[in-house]
């Protein structure tokens, strides 16, 4: 009677720890856009709880009208573009090289890349700045696109390599017996069936890519370079003044594309995950 009872309990223990788990990932994005729709007035005299006293997009239209957002988002747009295409790439075939291709060095290879996972780039950021800056290449978009993809091609390539792995390799020999070159067989045969990791490496790339604030910030200086995370800064004045309407609304457009992204994907990124870890 005991057990029954306990296992009864189970089902309402777990909705509430959902419920929970629900207001904590949306309470942050509710708070943001009440504090985005605030008057100057609301900031001034209210406590930063509390929901504003009138509804006002007039922060949004400032940041139109006197921002550079097009700018910024078009920097965004082009870097995060480039970003997840050469990721994509240069993980999916080097993933199927060193899962189906034996060579001499193919575990040193590996073991190479994994060594990838271990550096945050935030350490190469200087040596980069000086060789950029040497070359020319400061202020451009190559200098932001060239470390991102470098550290994005370790954790991408192992969930490649580890899908790849439990690929039956029946499917890949039938097309070399088809008359297939191995190019062949990975651009007609591999890719259609990998969909889904192609889905989850090119949606958190991307997502990391377009919150990315460090390495932009450091090799980029012109105003018309700036992406929609540096964009931020527009609405801090002098003496740290900050005009917190303009800021808000601006995280609101800010996180909006990544948002809309994960829903449509968040079904095949799962199954992507899962398919590389539990394969791996």
């Amino acid at each position: 009677m005991k057990i029954r009872k306990l296992n009864r309990g189970f089902p309402a223990i777990r909705i509430i720890l959902a419920f929970l788990l629900l207001i904590l990932c949306v309470y942050p994005v509710f708070y943001v856009f009440m504090s985005s729709v605030k008057t100057t007035a609301d900031f001034q005299q209210q406590k930063p709880y509390e929901l504003p006293s009138e509804i006002t997009f007039a922060n949004y239209q400032k940041i139109i009208e006197q921002g550079r957002i097009l700018t910024y988002f078009r920097n965004s747009i082009i870097i995060t573009l480039f970003t997840v295409i050469f990721i994509l790439l240069l993980s999916s075939l080097a993933g199927f090289g060193l899962s189906k291709l034996e060579f001499k060095g193919n575990r040193f290879l590996r073991g190479y890349f994994n060594l990838g996972l271990m550096l945050p780039i935030q350490v190469s950021l200087i040596p980069l700045f000086y060789i950029f800056s040497k070359i020319g290449l400061l202020d451009t978009y190559p200098a932001v696109i060239i470390p991102q993809v470098a550290f994005g091609l370790a954790f991408s390539i192992q969930l490649f390599y580890s899908f790849y792995k439990f690929l039956p390799n029946d499917v890949i020999e039938s097309g070399i017996i088809d008359g297939c070159t191995p190019m062949q067989v990975f651009r007609k045969i591999v890719v259609p069936m990998s969909q889904n990791t192609f889905l989850t490496v090119a949606t958190m790339q991307g997502v990391f890519c377009w919150n990315e604030f460090i390495t932009t910030y450091t090799m980029t200086k012109s105003v018309g370079m700036k992406t929609v995370t540096l964009g931020l800064n527009d609405f801090v004045g002098t003496m740290g003044l900050t005009d917190w309407g303009a800021t808000f609304a601006m995280i609101i457009l800010t996180i909006l594309p990544t948002l809309i992204l994960y829903f449509f994907t968040n079904k095949h990124m799962v199954s992507g995950i899962a398919a590389g870890s539990v394969k791996g």
